[in-house]
């Protein structure tokens, strides 16, 4: 949090969802905010993670840099620090077939009383959770991000604040792991962030059912809304750039565009607390750089540097002058 003084200047992250895409976005976007202002991921005063970006949250809580994170995903070489973290991943990582049609799930509801939930809720309609209340359990196992997640970051949970993202199966519920009252340690906490619904079986964690975080949202921006953070940053990958004419919610799917309102509405829960907002979002030239579903890695590099030259790039513009100017005092300690 800001320092009583005011010299300090307190930055948040949000990492949201979106499979291997997301998380070679966010690696893009964060090796560019640190090129342009010298801004170090690492010491965000609390990072937020949903399912892909709960991997990289954790990475970075480990001590992996954004240019290291960058390497990862372009393929280059790390640095010596960072090689050493990367060396401690072990396990290979399996999201079950590629084909998705190989392996449906099938069985029972894993919760269908999810909808009349939804239905009789005054609260926004949360059409997802619904969903994934009607999808039976899913058929694979992804036990293999929570190993290779204690892997990197072998203590129970990082010093700093890290909230990790899930949704209770049996009520719907959003639960935020190392903020909620629920025992769980980072390994599991990430497989559950990043159980979707209908394709990995969901993680038992504290006696809950959980599944994917995205669920509810696939950023849970909001969460940070209410810690006086004098900026936030947000890496989004499951919304869009509006194009011309496009209003401000994005464009592409519908799926992109509900996703797109979701994130407004919490952008602007944030900036109704007085802190800034920085939103950084695939372009249309960011998604013409993906190719198959989010689970490939054969594009990896070209997500990460499209999300490079396009952060570079906002980040340059006028209207993020204040975030820019935020971001290198965040860098310097001093205002």
């Amino acid at each position: 949090m800001p320092a009583p003084d005011g010299t300090a200047v307190a930055v948040g992250l949000v990492l949201g969802a979106g499979g291997l895409h997301a998380a070679a976005q966010h690696a893009g976007v964060l090796a560019a905010l640190a090129e342009a202002t010298g801004w170090d991921a690492r010491t965000s005063e609390v990072v937020v993670g949903t399912s892909a970006g709960a991997t990289t949250a954790v990475s970075l809580r480990a001590g992996l840099s954004a240019a290291d994170l960058r390497a990862q995903y372009n393929r280059t070489e790390a640095s010596p620090d960072g090689q050493a973290l990367l060396n401690r991943v072990t396990t290979p990582l399996d999201l079950g077939p590629r084909d998705g049609a190989a392996e449906r799930p099938t069985g029972r509801p894993a919760n269908p009383m999810l909808i009349l939930r939804d239905l009789v809720s005054t609260a926004r309609p949360r059409p997802v959770v619904a969903l994934s209340g009607l999808l039976p359990e899913g058929p694979h196992d992804g036990s293999s991000l929570g190993v290779r997640t204690t892997e990197m970051h072998p203590e129970p949970w990082p010093d700093r604040p890290t909230w990790i993202c899930a949704v209770d199966l049996d009520d719907g519920s959003r639960v935020v792991l190392g903020r909620d009252d629920v025992d769980a340690e980072i390994g599991p906490a990430v497989q559950a962030s990043t159980a979707v619904p209908g394709w990995f079986r969901p993680v038992e964690v504290d006696g809950r059912r959980l599944v994917d975080g995205g669920v509810h949202s696939t950023t849970n921006a909001d969460l940070v809304a209410a810690l006086g953070l004098d900026l936030v940053v947000v890496s989004s990958s499951k919304t869009a750039v509006a194009t011309a004419g496009g209003g401000k919610q994005g464009t592409g799917t519908l799926a992109r565009a509900w996703h797109g309102r979701t994130l407004w509405r919490e952008v602007e829960a944030i900036r109704r607390k007085g802190a800034e907002v920085l939103v950084l979002q695939p372009t249309a030239g960011d998604l013409a750089a993906r190719t198959g579903d989010d689970r490939s890695d054969v594009d990896l590099p070209e997500v990460c540097e499209a999300a490079r030259a396009s952060t570079l790039a906002r980040i340059s513009l006028p209207e993020s002058a204040s975030a820019r100017r935020l971001l290198a005092a965040a860098a310097t300690g001093h205002r």
